[in-house]
């Protein structure tokens, strides 16, 4: 957990490190807050679960903190690159080359969606700082779903509304007497749930480029016929891939279950 434990100003400087520290903070916090249920079920001693949520608390905000500055790199990127053979690095670590901006985010491990729900955190950064706040005097976790829930509540109450005073903002976020948390609770599971789902798309498609990259020839046929055994055992291998084709054809089957009842 020491690796997370960091003051704002010292967050990693390049976008490729910055990107790596909040996809492993992302982790940690969820494990941890997982662990916070659990002892919370268990209904132990006090000052343990008080432990347990403290650092969850300092995990999360730490990880905003970091959602927040990759969300401004972001932001930086052009949506659409310029062709060029050349790559600039500047002063904030983001690079210029002849990529587009999707292609440089799932380089780095981020879709789309992730990263414009970063950028919204960047374009809000009042709302972090107010829900990091709020969590500290509740006793809660701050949650990147609380903010954005703010945010599209204030977008929604701008657009409703001409007045341009900055206080008016605070005031709208303090009297949210309509905010649920149990749905705060549920778009935070859901966000999680697409986070997931994208990682196990990247798993399986990782599996499938590998076996497609292995050509079938008459030669290599022949090295493995020749050689297998000098190096493996043939028993167990064809075990392995017995157990592979099982896996394969299990996926393929819920996969055609969700088409048929129309699940994207």
């Amino acid at each position: 957990m020491n690796e997370l434990i960091v003051h704002k100003t010292n967050l990693p400087d390049t976008l490729e490190d910055l990107s790596r520290f909040v996809l492993i903070g992302r982790e940690k916090l969820n494990s941890v807050k997982a662990e916070v249920r659990v002892i919370n079920k268990l209904e132990l001693v006090q000052e343990v679960i008080e432990q347990k949520r403290a650092e969850a608390q300092m995990i999360a905000e730490v990880v905003l903190d970091a959602e927040v500055r990759l969300g401004e790199l972001f932001n930086e990127i052009p949506k659409n690159q310029g062709k060029r053979n050349d790559i600039v690095r500047s002063n904030t670590g983001v690079t210029t080359s002849e990529k587009t901006k999707e292609e440089m985010l799932n380089d780095l491990g981020f879709t789309k969606m992730q990263a414009s729900r970063l950028e919204r955190l960047a374009d809000n950064q009042n709302l972090v700082e107010y829900v990091k706040a709020e969590a500290r005097e509740n006793g809660d976790i701050p949650t990147r779903a609380r903010v954005l829930e703010l945010a599209a509540y204030q977008k929604k109450q701008e657009n409703e509304s001409e007045e341009n005073d900055d206080n008016i903002i605070e005031t709208k976020i303090i009297n949210m007497s309509e905010y649920d948390a149990k749905k705060e609770a549920e778009l935070e599971e859901y966000y999680d749930f697409l986070d997931f789902r994208v990682s196990i798309y990247k798993e399986l498609a990782k599996i499938v480029d590998l076996i497609n990259r292995f050509e079938i020839t008459d030669e290599r046929m022949d090295a493995l016929r020749d050689n297998f055994d000098a190096v493996l055992t043939v028993e167990n291998e064809i075990r392995h891939i017995n157990n592979s084709i099982e896996k394969l054809n299990l996926i393929k089957i819920e996969i055609q279950k969700g088409k048929k009842h129309g699940k994207k």
